[in-house]
């Protein structure tokens, strides 16, 4: 049987890690599935593409953008 590492899972070429804002859960997600999103939808210039957590109402966000410096409103 294989373990689970404890460590962050780190970038590979072909996808992007993603986390949810409320419970702190972590996926992969496919750069073709990113690409698509973008052609279908491009969303605000700026943003990332953005997904619905399935384990909680909270949204999904690459690791990248949740611990980005943001100016307070």
């Amino acid at each position: 049987m294989k373990r689970k590492s404890k460590g962050r899972r780190e970038y590979t070429e072909g996808s992007c890690l993603y986390q949810c804002e409320l419970c702190g859960i972590q996926e992969q997600i496919p750069k073709d599935v990113l690409d698509y999103f973008d052609a279908v939808d491009p969303g605000l210039p700026g943003q990332p593409a953005t997904f619905q957590c399935q384990s909680c109402p909270g949204i999904m966000y690459p690791v990248w953008w949740l611990h980005a410096e943001r100016a307070a409103p």
